[in-house]
């Protein structure tokens, strides 16, 4: 085949891929045309940065202070197209991430071609998979960071294996790079240092001057941009990441979050309640892989040298997870946080299950009918993602979620205060949900009295001291959302009895006070 044909052979094959990333954009774009982008905290840290960025002020949040908690890259990004668009980060965002999650679709796309030996029905299939995927569709919805830093985890992937075909100079400049970008998009990218430095070690073979050349090259460009980004945060702040909590939960907790998201991915409810059955398809499912493993190693080993790099990937980013979310407090593990393994999950998944068929029915079965039944059997199993997925964006289109859903935009609290903003103009204000203040009323308040550190055990004050300390303005106000519940924050009865605190007006949803202290 000469090169002419070999690339039609793979602008044929890329097509449907380019028409299923355009496909699977859209229905982002519409959930979010009515609503926006959904917003929690993060998305307002993210929106109030890009609108400090493209307005010059800097690289601070809502309340003034610097960005630490987060790397710079999303809100970046946000205000490049806000500032050229001549909009606002929060008009563009649904848009922006629409567009991402058809390239995050594209890039599995090119992952599933590659790793199926060109079987156009396999990758098709394998890529559907992913535009109605759980987990991608519920982080895209989200004015999140997720969804950048996923593109960069693929673009890490693809680039890789571009490297293990050349090892060239290039192709490594290019792989530090999406690695860099990765990590100024996530904390949790650096992983992607340590698993290109053991993937370069274990699956490349160019010599050793070469290699060493290489890993030289790749720690310096993909750890520079975020080293001098944590430098930054420690002249600032002290911390290299921002202030940092030990966790609430227990290594088995985490691992029975992360197990449960995953099933949930995968497997339907009405299975997932038969626990029995659940552990008897994988015990079958061990078991053939055993077999074929003990009969053919060979192709095992090759197997295994093949999809290293993924597999590498996949078990770094979930270990490390596991460790810091159990030594460290954030966000309990969910579709969010595991996110970003997705589809080097779904891609090994699919992959063995064809070795496993293979194995099975050599004797009268080719691979390619192999890939077209393992096809057949996935589109069927599509059914229950796309259910979720579609439930999602309707969800989203129909109410709108976080900050930007209808409950939120019918808050009696928030119309107050977007109307009597003299009532307290002259207050420090004080608020369970002062982001909620600033990207629906756009107000600047401080957050309200923090009994332990976010999702930590660790006391941050008790009431004594409190009663002492808190407010420490001569003339503040509290603005109270009942439909927030924030465990790490005092209650509103617990702040009555150490301050002296008085209703200015109750709403359906909440309630202002003006508050001094004891």
């Amino acid at each position: 085949m000469n090169l002419g044909s070999r690339a039609l052979v793979s602008m044929r094959n890329t097509l449907p891929i380019t028409i299923l990333s355009i496909m699977g954009a859209i229905p982002i774009l519409l959930a979010t045309k009515n609503y926006g982008a959904g917003l929690t905290p993060d998305s307002v840290g993210y929106i109030a940065t890009a609108r400090h960025i493209a307005s010059g002020i800097g690289v601070v949040t809502y309340d003034g202070a610097p960005l630490i908690d987060q790397p710079p890259l999303y809100p970046v990004l946000l205000a490049t197209v806000a500032y050229f668009s001549r909009t606002d980060p929060r008009s563009i965002a649904n848009i922006v991430n629409a567009v991402l999650f058809g390239l995050i679709v594209y890039l599995a796309g090119l992952l599933f071609l590659k790793f199926s030996q060109s079987s156009v029905a396999f990758a098709l299939v394998g890529t559907t998979s992913i535009t109605v995927s759980i987990p991608l569709v519920a982080v895209s919805l989200m004015a999140w960071s997720e969804p950048l830093f996923i593109c960069f985890v693929l673009l890490y992937v693809v680039l890789f294996e571009s490297y293990r075909a050349k090892v060239d100079t290039r192709s490594m400049v290019l792989l530090s790079l999406s690695v860099a970008l990765a990590c100024l998009t996530r904390y949790i990218g650096v992983i992607l240092i340590l698993t290109g430095i053991l993937g370069i070690l274990a699956f490349c073979r160019p010599n050793l001057r070469a290699r060493i050349g290489h890993l030289v090259l790749f720690v310096s460009i993909s750890a520079l941009p975020i080293g001098m980004w944590i430098m930054r945060n420690y002249v600032i702040s002290g911390t290299l990441f921002g202030p940092r909590a030990s966790s609430i939960h227990s290594l088995s907790q985490n691992l029975s979050f992360m197990f449960n998201t995953l099933v949930n991915w995968y497997v339907p409810g009405r299975i997932r309640e038969h626990r029995s059955m659940l552990m008897l398809t994988g015990a079958i499912a061990g078991f053939l892989a055993g077999l074929s493993a003990r009969e053919k190693w060979s192709k095992v080993t090759s197997f295994l040298s093949e999809v290293g790099p993924v597999v590498l990937l996949t078990v770094a980013y979930v270990g490390f997870l596991l460790v810091s979310s159990t030594n460290t407090a954030y966000d309990e593990i969910g579709d969010r946080l595991l996110s970003p393994v997705f589809v080097p999950i779904t891609l090994l998944l699919l992959l063995i299950a064809a070795k496993i068929l293979t194995s099975v029915t050599n004797q009268w079965m080719s691979p390619k009918r192999v890939h077209i039944l393992l096809a057949a059997a996935t589109v069927l199993w599509l059914v229950y993602p796309t259910r979720a997925a579609v439930s999602s964006i309707v969800n989203a289109m129909t109410r709108g979620q976080g900050y930007s859903s209808e409950s939120w935009r019918r808050s009696q609290t928030i119309e107050y205060l977007r109307q009597n903003r003299t009532v307290i103009s002259e207050c420090a204000i004080y608020s369970n949900a002062p982001d909620a203040l600033y990207i629906l009323a756009h107000l600047t308040a401080k957050w309200s009295p923090a009994k332990t550190r976010y999702n930590s055990p660790e006391i941050v004050v008790d009431m004594s001291t409190l009663r002492a300390s808190w407010p420490r303005e001569s003339k503040s106000c509290l603005v109270w959302f009942d439909n927030i519940e924030r465990k790490y924050l005092y209650s509103l009865d617990e702040l009555r009895r150490v301050s002296n605190m008085q209703p200015i007006i109750r709403t359906k949803d909440g309630g202002i006070y003006s508050v001094a202290r004891e």
